[in-house]
């Protein structure tokens, strides 16, 4: 497809507003509001500036100034995306040819390029201020000094070859209100205990039992653990033989301690939660509902420490978790306050916390590095990349440039100053090969490390505000294993010198020569595509850069797809995204093929086996997991490296997945994808907020979009088309008809007074009756009994169940009048009515009339959530729904559809603020919310979970492209050792960053499985043997047959068992197919012959017509057996393939992928056991 770069007169014109919103469900409303007061100024525009200016300008702070003198050069458009060749040409200083370019980010951001001298006062006007230039290490402790005195926060960056040096420091008293950005944890009571308060540790035994201070210092470990023994065995009477003495850890001490010496100890609160509570010690909760029979109403509000006496549950308190059970912490002591008679919920709260930082000066000797950086496969090495970062800038400070590239002696001089710097006494961390090769190479960067560093920096920049938890104070981070000192080679003046010098020209030559497929242009994807450009990763005719997106760009895109601009939005992201690269990088286009067509199995006559196995590796810039199965799928079927990345908030993981080297994508896919709320929970048990919106999000699907949706495929598509597609859907046909003859009689009365009639029925159903309706099936005071003991087991409204209350309908209560206001609009706009005023509408709701509510006789209401997912899974169709359905059928053959009206189903659209769709999620959700007292919802946070908003942010998606980018770095090196490559897991907010070696291949191989079944009514624990074929393979492996196109399922039946020693019974098609669809299967036509002959005797015999019927089933199964078996013989592979599921989307396919049931043929298989082999690759071309 032809590139198309948009132009300004592209796209939808006019006034367009700003839209926060995935950033806002990051960062939240108190940040963003403090972010638009923030002040901010970069220093220096190479790599890590430009990329740090870029993600504070999509987060949109009042003011970003930049500052860049020096002269472009052509080495730097391989880390500066907004310089050209042009710039180079004209001498502009970097700062000014990137100013056009970074004004355009974000025109709610004041921005401006600031030339020329400064003095220190100057910087006062800011209140962060980043150093990513050459200044001197002596003046940027000066400049450090200032701002530490000032109070203006300092970050300073550097990246030498494949390092990166962040220094931060955020002064005194810097007040963090939310150290992580964690969403405040919620919990439900269970049980509330007055208890000993626990021992902290064995000191704390020790003490309380009467040792003193001193002593304790003198006790070696060992000596620690065997002196609480002997106390537990004098004083708790406890009996441990020494085998036991000598196996006890140190928590197991402690709980018996716990147990056997409350005697003297003073008393604290035990609170046992319904589930895991996910708190930490030192965490508050504010707790809420609490009855305690002594307990007084709280005054104002209090915050409670562990070791004060509480005058009242109902408050802030701090607390302790319990060392082993996840469901109980203790908070302070409630010994006044009586016994426990029920209730209690709460919910995490983040009190502010002072931080104090240091210096630079103060830690240039002796830093403070952060502990939350995990590099595992080089632990412990930031001291040494300290030193050299440090020798480098002393070098730059004493002779006033920087090392020379390939200078040993000026690398040398480098390790002559690490050697004598004091910080070398401190660190222990001398390495001078180290040190030499970073000094050599240290005035090359690379794009990789300037995306990391860019994103952590502009991460730490708005830290300022209070969210989040600042660097404390260094991170070190380095790749220098990558540099082979050989391959360096000699720059020549090209964009692409960095690369050139670091890793060689072969690199250089197999990067532009790479041909891959990025799979997405959003946020993700934007950010590959700069790197790619930058990189010149297949920049040449030989190399292929495919590219797709069939996502259109829209307005919220603009907070963190960086290629976008408004001038963009309507346009198409895959074609806006490559005009944007191409401008960084004119040589892409040479490499550049453009889609924009979704990647999945309908489009395999575009992304055909043809295409899959042309390429070199794939990138993958999804959001979605069934599109990254589908990807991963393909990568393994072909042996296409794959590089895998997602961002959720400020975190984000990385992964590459190498053919027979590492797991494939979905062997190591994050746990609890698909997991969601119990069904009962969200019916009739709401506890939280959430199960509120997801119950309201669900009923708008069942209330305006799935009726209307029916009755209008009834209308398109004809009677007969409608009634053959619903009996194709034998479990929802029943649900489907009733909804389309609901609306089929809802329709033929398209008025206003009828949508207020329609609004008026929900409000009483959903707030009034289903209310009452549980109240009378279960009163306040039922209590629950064991089903088989009849034992009570305590109240029915206990924990999570919480007794509601129904509304009544009132035209005062502003939130009734929002619910019928806004349902009755968007009944209005399914009709195709104009938008009706409110007072109309709340007029017509007074007349209408609501009938007193009655209770059911019958009424079915699942509590149990376990019984729930047992039953989930079943389907089929009753007696009674069958007739039904039958006669439904009947009624939709007599509707004539000439007299349909068009309806309009309304489809949730969360974007558009003029449908009511979302104002209806957020009155339903608080109305129900309130029925179980709970805290009302905010629109915005009904908008991020109805509309399945993914927190994004700039900063995250910068940073874990660069360690994607690292990775294919080293594919592009030909790395063939696994170990050479990493897995990242990273957080912005508390930044960690764990890097680890990838995992082996997830291996099949054979082995005994536990499995349960349930026999009338008892759980049977059960063992079964898998016998792989080979002993062991992984996902990469395949079982590979060359038969041709003509061979007959027959054949290739005989033939594999031949050649592998195995008899297929089944073969199908691999992955997932639908229910009942088999290329082939075994059957035994003597077993079908007898039983034909059988039914055709019995049929003879017959009298009864009920009993003629069932035999005459049973003979036409056996003839069907019969005559698939005759077929096998017959039918060719491809003939059984495209009668089952249909014709190959890529008409040049050469190969099918099958899946095959096999027994062996030397010996009967064991009882339960099965056989396990990889997939067969079939190729018929």
């Amino acid at each position: 497809m032809e590139i198309e770069q948009v132009s300004k007169a592209e796209g939808k014109q006019g006034t367009v507003k700003e839209d926060l919103s995935r950033q806002e469900y990051t960062f939240g409303a108190k940040m963003i509001a403090k972010l638009k007061k923030m002040k901010c100024i970069v220093f220096g525009l190479r790599g890590a500036g430009i990329e740090t200016a870029k993600n504070l300008l999509l987060a949109g702070p009042h003011t970003v100034v930049v500052h860049d003198d020096e002269k472009a050069q052509m080495a730097d458009l391989g880390t500066n995306f907004y310089l050209s060749d042009d710039d180079v040409k004209a001498g502009k200083s970097r700062a000014k040819a990137c100013e056009a370019h970074l004004a355009e980010i974000n025109p709610m951001t004041y921005f401006r390029v600031h030339s020329g001298p400064y003095k220190l006062e100057y910087l006062e006007s800011y209140d962060v201020v980043v150093y990513a230039d050459d200044t001197p290490l002596e003046r940027l402790a000066e400049i450090n000094d200032f701002c530490h005195k000032k109070g203006i926060k300092f970050i300073h960056v550097t990246l030498f070859a494949l390092t990166i040096s962040i220094f931060s420091d955020f002064a005194e008293d810097h007040e963090i209100y939310d150290p992580n950005g964690e969403t405040e944890r919620s919990f439900v009571v269970d049980k509330v205990e007055i208890v000993p308060k626990p021992f902290q540790n064995i000191k704390d035994l020790l003490l309380f039992t009467g040792m003193d201070e001193k002593k304790y210092s003198q006790l070696k470990y060992k000596e620690k653990n065997k002196a609480a023994i002997d106390v537990l065995r004098t004083k708790g009477n406890v009996k441990l033989d020494e085998k036991r003495a000598k196996s006890i850890s140190t928590t197991e001490l402690l709980v018996l301690a716990d147990e056997k010496l409350s005697k003297g100890r003073s008393m604290c609160g035990k609170i046992t939660t319904v589930q895991r509570h996910l708190l930490s010690d030192g965490d508050h909760v504010k707790i809420t509902e609490i009855n305690m029979s002594k307990q007084t109403e709280a005054k104002g509000s209090s915050i409670f420490k562990l070791n004060d006496k509480i005058s009242n549950v109902n408050s802030i308190c701090e607390l302790k978790t319990h060392r082993s059970n996840p469901t109980v912490f203790y908070i302070g002591n409630i010994s006044g306050l009586g016994s426990y008679s029920g209730g209690g919920i709460g919910v995490q709260v983040k009190l502010t916390k002072k931080a104090s930082y240091k210096s630079l000066r103060d830690q240039i000797d002796n830093p403070s590095f952060e502990t939350g950086v995990a590099n595992m496969p080089q632990l412990g090495e930031e001291g040494k990349v300290h030193l050299a970062w440090l020798a480098i800038q002393t070098f730059k400070g004493k002779f006033g440039r920087y090392p020379k590239y390939l200078d040993t002696k000026d690398a040398e001089a480098c390790v002559k100053i690490a050697k004598d710097s004091k910080a070398a006494k401190n660190l222990f961390s001398f390495d001078d090969a180290f040190i030499q090769k970073m000094a050599m190479f240290c005035q090359t960067e690379t794009n990789a490390l300037a995306s990391i560093a860019g994103g952590i920096v502009a991460q730490e920049v708005m830290k300022y505000t209070g969210k989040y938890t600042p660097i404390k104070q260094w991170i070190h981070y380095h790749s220098m294993q990558l540099i082979d000192t050989k391959k360096a080679g000699k720059p020549i003046g090209s964009r692409y010198d960095h690369y050139l010098s670091l890793f060689g020209e072969s690199f250089v030559k197999s990067a532009k020569e790479a041909k891959f497929f990025l799979v997405g242009c959003g946020a993700l994807g934007c950010e590959f595509l700069k790197n790619i450009a930058l990189t010149g990763l297949g920049c040449s005719e030989k190399g292929e850069v495919h590219i797709t997106d069939d996502d259109i760009i829209e307005l919220s895109n603009l907070s963190r797809q960086f290629l976008f601009r408004r001038r963009h939005i309507g346009a198409l992201k895959s074609k806006s995204a490559a005009g944007a690269a191409i401008e960084m990088n004119p040589e892409l286009k040479k490499g550049l093929k453009l889609h924009t067509t979704r990647v999945e199995p309908k489009t395999e006559a575009e992304f055909s086996d043809k295409f899959w196995g042309s390429l070199d590796f794939v990138v993958n810039a999804l959001d979605n997991l069934k599109a990254r199965h589908y990807v991963d799928t393909k990568c393994i079927l072909f042996g296409k490296p794959l590089f895998e990345s997602g961002t959720l908030g400020t975190q984000a993981n990385q992964t590459v997945h190498i053919p027979h080297k590492t797991p494939c994508y979905q062997a190591g896919a994050p746990p609890g994808e698909g997991q969601g709320i119990a069904m009962c929970t969200m019916t009739n048990f709401p506890y939280e907020p959430l199960h509120c919106i997801e119950w309201s999000r669900m009923m708008f699907g069942q209330t305006f979009e799935d009726g209307p949706s029916a009755y209008e495929d009834l209308r398109k598509s004809g009677i007969r088309a409608y009634l053959e597609k619903t009996g194709k859907n034998i479990d929802e046909e029943h649900s489907i008809l009733k909804k389309t003859l609901k609306w089929v009689k809802i329709a033929t009365t398209r008025t206003l007074r009828k949508c207020v009639e329609l609004t008026m029925e929900h409000f009483t159903q959903y707030f009034r009756d289903d209310v009452k309706n549980l109240i009378h099936a279960f009163p306040e005071n039922s209590r629950v009994q064991d089903k088989k003991t009849k034992e009570d087991k305590g109240p029915f409204w206990h924990g999570r169940r919480r007794f509601p209350r129904p509304h009544e309908f009132d035209t005062s209560n502003h939130d009734h009048v929002e619910f019928v206001y806004r349902t009755t609009s968007i009944y209005a706009s399914i009709f195709g009515l104009e938008q009706p005023g409110k007072e109309e509408v709340i007029s017509l709701a007074t007349e209408v009339r609501i009938p007193q509510w009655k209770p059911k006789d019958k009424m079915d209401i699942e509590i149990d959530e376990d019984k729930e997912k047992k039953e989930e899974k079943k389907s089929g169709v009753s007696d009674d729904e069958y007739e039904e359905i039958k006669a439904m059928r009947k009624e939709v053959e007599a509707i004539d559809i000439s007299k349909l009206a068009n309806l309009h189903p309304a489809e949730f659209e969360k974007d558009d603020d003029t449908n009511h769709h979302v104002d209806w999620i957020t009155s339903a959700s608080n109305l129900r919310g309130w029925t179980r007292r709970l805290e009302p919802s905010t629109r915005a946070h009904c908008r991020m979970v109805a509309g399945r908003i993914i927190a994004a942010i700039a900063t995250a998606t910068a940073a874990i492209t660069g360690f994607v980018f690292l990775e294919i770095y080293k594919l592009i090196m030909k790395t063939e050792d696994p170990n050479e490559y990493r897995w990242s897991t990273i957080n912005l907010a508390t930044n960690v960053f764990a890097i680890e070696l990838p995992a082996d291949p997830v291996e099949s191989q054979t082995r005994e499985e536990k499995y349960t079944v349930e026999e009338a009514g008892e759980i049977k624990n059960l063992t079964r043997k898998i016998t792989c074929v080979p002993k062991t393979f992984t996902v990469y492996d395949f079982i590979e047959m060359k038969e041709g196109k003509d061979i007959t399922l027959e054949s290739f039946v005989k033939k594999f068992k031949e050649t592998h020693s195995l008899k297929i019974t089944m073969l199908t098609k691999y992955g997932k197919s639908k229910k009942g669809k088999m290329l082939y299967q075994e059957i035994n036509s003597k077993f079908y012959e007898n039983q034909k002959k059988f039914n055709e005797r019995m049929l003879r015999m017959m009298k009864n017509a009920l009993q003629k019927q069932r035999v005459q089933k049973a003979l036409d199964g056996a003839n069907a057996m019969l005559a698939e078996a005759e077929k096998q013989k017959s039918m060719t592979i491809l003939e059984s393939y495209k009668a089952q599921y249909g014709e190959f989307e890529d008409p040049k396919r050469t190969c099918l992928v099958l899946s095959a049931s096999v027994e062996p043929t030397d010996r009967e298989l064991g009882d339960g056991e099965t056989i396990d082999i990889p997939p067969i690759k079939f190729y018929f071309a």
